[in-house]
C-alpha cells in the first residue's frame, strides 16, 4: 500500500498490518496521491511539479513542472505519465525522462469548481473529462485528438448556473464509457460510435460506481441514483444521506461502501438501495474509500488511513 500526505511524506505500508516498510520526505507540499506502475511512483506538488520516484530505490528519477497545480493522481503507462493540471491541460510526459511528449488544453470556463478527475487508458486510448463539461479521447502515443462529446450542455443564465465541471474519472463498461459532471448529467458514450447514446439528469463530483449489474451515482447533495446495466432503466433512488457530504462510493462484495462527514462508513445493498451496515471509523469526514481484496481502505480529512473489514 502506497500513501502520500500533503506534508510531502511518501511511504509504503503493509496492506494488512499497516506496518511501514519505508518512508521518504520530499520536502514539498503535495497535491495528489501516489500513482504506481512500470517501476516508478509518481506524485505532484502544489507548484505544478510532477515527481517520478524509483519504486525500488526510492530515489527521484526526474521532476517536471507542467504550469499549473495538479489535483488528481497521475496515470502511468509504459511510455507516458499522464497528468491534468488546474488550467485545463492534459499532459503526457515521457516515462523515462519526464520530457513533454504531447499536451491538450481544453477551453476553461470563467468559473470552475476546484478539482480534476484523472484520465483513464483503454486500448491505447486516453479518455479524459474536462472543466467545460466535455469528455475527450486521444491516442496515447501521439496525443492525436480522436473525438470528444458533451456530458451536458450549458443551460443557465449566470456563471454559477453554468458551472458544469467534470471533476471525476470516466468509467468503462459494456463498450460504453460513463461520465458525470456538476449540475449536469450522467452520460453514456458508445466507444465504437464515438457519440453519446444515453443520459440522465445528475449532479456529481464522483465517478459512477458500477457493480452487481448496477450503475450508481452519488450526487453532490448526498442523494443516490441507480440504473440497471441491462437496459440503463432507472432502478432505486435514495435520499437517506442528503446533506451528509458523501465520499466516493466503492464496491465491496457486491455491496457499495460510502463515507460521510461524521466519519461513518455506510454499506448499501446495490440491488435495493437499503443500508445493510454502518460503522464509525473516524472522528473526521471521510474523503475517499478504496476496496482491495477483503479490506476497504478509508482516508479521512486529516489524512488518517483506516483498514476496515466487513
Amino acid at each position: 500500500m502506497l500513501i502520500a500526505d500533503p506534508e510531502g511524506n511518501v511511504h509504503s505500508a503493509n496492506a494488512v498490518s499497516g506496518k511501514i516498510n519505508w518512508q521518504i520526505n520530499l520536502d514539498r507540499e503535495l497535491s495528489s496521491g501516489v500513482a504506481s506502475g512500470f517501476g516508478k511512483l509518481v506524485v505532484s506538488d502544489i507548484d505544478g511539479f510532477v515527481i517520478a520516484i524509483d519504486s525500488e530505490r526510492q530515489e527521484i528519477l526526474w521532476e517536471k513542472n507542467i504550469g499549473g497545480e495538479i489535483l488528481s493522481n497521475a496515470v502511468i503507462s509504459a511510455s507516458n505519465v499522464l497528468v491534468k493540471n488546474s488550467v485545463g491541460e492534459l499532459v503526457a510526459l515521457d516515462s523515462l525522462s519526464g520530457e513533454k511528449n504531447w499536451s491538450f488544453r481544453s477551453q476553461l470556463p470563467a468559473l470552475t469548481v476546484r478539482g480534476t478527475g484523472e484520465p483513464i487508458i483503454e486500448n491505447n486510448i486516453v479518455y479524459s473529462t474536462f472543466d467545460n463539461g466535455r469528455i475527450g479521447a486521444f491516442d496515447l502515443d501521439t496525443g492525436y485528438f480522436l473525438w470528444d462529446g458533451p456530458i451536458s450542455f450549458v443551460e443557465g443564465t449566470s456563471e454559477l448556473e453554468n458551472l458544469i465541471d467534470s471533476d471525476s474519472s470516466p468509467v468503462i463498461a459494456q463498450q460504453l464509457i460513463f461520465a458525470t459532471n456538476y449540475q449536469g448529467r450522467l452520460t453514456a458514450f458508445d466507444l465504437a460510435q464515438k457519440r453519446p447514446v444515453w443520459n440522465a439528469e445528475a449532479s456529481s463530483f464522483h465517478s459512477p460506481v458500477i457493480g452487481n449489474n448496477m450503475l450508481m451515482v452519488i450526487q453532490d447533495d448526498g442523494s443516490i441514483l441507480s440504473f440497471s446495466m441491462t437496459n440503463l432503466s432507472p432502478s432505486w433512488s435514495s435520499e437517506e444521506y442528503l446533506r451528509r457530504e458523501l465520499s466516493n462510493g466503492s464496491m465491496h462484495d457486491n455491496l457499495m461502501l460510502v463515507g460521510d462527514l461524521e466519519g461513518y462508513i455506510h454499506v448499501i445493498n446495490t440491488l435495493t438501495g437499503i443500508t445493510v451496515g454502518r460503522r464509525k471509523v473516524s472522528g473526521n469526514p471521510i474523503v475517499s474509500i478504496v476496496s482491495f481484496r477483503n479490506l476497504a481502505y478509508v482516508i479521512d480529512q486529516e489524512s488518517n488511513i483506516v483498514a476496515v473489514s466487513f
